[in-house]
């Protein structure tokens, strides 16, 4: 006589052998299986901290474009003023890293 296991697809001998191969095919399920969870919680878990380092990107991003903008206006302000009174306004502007203020940008916000 021949037993037949529907979870392993496999025939077996007698019943205590198909017994034995199923209890390792449900014990090698159920370990995939939790292989499985701890890396989709795992990789949850990294996503999480991965949005929130984004998240606090986007915050200081935002608090130094409030920072910025009240720059630019203080410095609007201060040169329409001298304009204002003396007709013209004349600066050394050095470009590169050291430059606080994109030379364009700040070209395009007065003309533009």
């Amino acid at each position: 006589m021949k037993i037949f296991s529907e979870k392993t697809n496999k025939e077996y001998k007698t019943v205590e052998e198909c017994e034995a191969a199923e209890k390792e095919y449900d014990a090698a399920v159920l370990a995939e299986q939790t292989k499985k969870e701890e890396l989709a919680a795992a990789r949850k878990a990294r996503a999480k901290e991965v949005e929130d380092a984004f998240a606090h990107v986007e915050e200081v991003k935002k608090q130094y474009a409030e920072a910025l903008e009240k720059a630019r206006k203080e410095y609007t302000d201060k040169l329409n003023a001298f304009v204002a009174d003396y007709g013209q306004f004349h600066m050394t502007v050095k470009t590169g890293a050291d430059n606080p203020f994109d030379l364009f940008d700040v070209f395009n916000r007065f003309w533009f």
